[in-house]
């Protein structure tokens, strides 16, 4: 990547994140804070979008033959990126909130036992 094409994407970020409010929404006018604001503020309560979900993994005992049932394994596994930061960020003491679709089925009950078991809030 050359330096110009470097220098313009860092100038398209800059124009977006410091453009002036827009008059026809005032609902997605941008708020600008000095980072002596920030410091000034509260601790802000992260909210988490994105997936939860259940992962499955099956191994085989023995090669598989695709005429007959194989015997093997299957364990279920605890996934989604928005999930494991959810849950990474509560074992750092933060308290996040996530908003994730979550069906209402056997994968979904194992999540939701998993959430609750963890202290994580499954209030909204």
């Amino acid at each position: 990547m050359d330096s110009n094409s470097v220098q313009e994407r860092l100038n398209a970020v800059f124009r977006h994140l410091f453009q002036q409010p827009c008059e026809a929404n005032p609902v997605l006018h941008k708020v600008l804070l000095t980072s002596r604001q920030l410091q000034k503020q509260e601790a802000a309560e992260p909210v988490i979008i994105g997936g939860m979900v259940l992962d499955i993994h099956a191994t085989p005992s023995i090669p598989a033959n695709p005429i007959t049932t194989t015997p093997g394994k299957v364990n279920y596994v605890l996934g989604g990126v928005a999930r494991n930061v959810t849950k990474c960020m509560s074992k750092l003491g933060a308290k996040p909130y996530m908003i994730s679709a979550l069906g209402l089925d056997m994968a979904g009950n194992i999540l939701l036992e998993h959430w609750k078991s963890a202290g994580l809030s499954i209030e909204g």
